[in-house]
């Protein structure tokens, strides 16, 4: 990882470990409400799903370009949106180092909690989460909302292997 006075102003502003931590708490959160509501036993975020979704998210286009609901499939929006479905994948590599270390201070803050191969959202968290977002922009209200929509998408679209599958990269 780059040291934190040699990253670009972009780097810093837009992919900050603290901003990042928050988008996979609120992954991880749309992940688990989704399980639950279907009953499934695998009610956390695979660390897998955490780079792709956090890649849906942090790209403006793409993440304007996500469906209003989670009954709209992947494969169907892989379909209406080609180039966002490469970006995404692109953006799993380019993000990969700033993702492992948002998963590393959300856990460290206690923001997150690290199962085996999976993250959760640490639910004693949420007034944290609150009094942050109400004192961030619009942009970043919208990325937290629909890093929510994300997580409770991807719970839907199968297992990590299918997801990655549908997105043109491999497990």
């Amino acid at each position: 990882m780059t040291a934190w006075h040699d990253r670009t102003i972009e780097e810093r502003n837009l992919l900050n470990p603290a901003f990042c931590a928050v988008i996979l708490w609120f992954l991880a959160k749309g992940y688990h409400i989704e399980a639950n509501a279907l009953d499934e036993p695998q009610n956390q975020l695979p660390l897998t799903l955490a780079f792709v979704g956090s890649s849906f998210v942090l790209r403006g286009q793409t993440r304007r370009s996500l469906p209003t609901t989670i009954r709209t499939s992947l494969p169907s929006w892989v379909n209406e949106y080609p180039l966002h479905r490469s970006a995404v994948a692109k953006g799993v590599e380019v993000l990969r180092p700033f993702v492992r270390e948002a998963i590393m201070l959300g856990a460290q803050q206690g923001l997150l909690n690290i199962v085996g191969t999976a993250v959760s959202a640490n639910v004693n968290a949420q007034k944290r989460i609150n009094k942050y977002l109400r004192q961030s922009t619009s942009e970043v209200q919208e990325c937290a909302s629909r890093a929510e929509f994300v997580g409770r998408w991807l719970m839907k679209c199968g297992n990590s292997s299918t997801v990655l599958s549908l997105l043109g990269m491999q497990p």
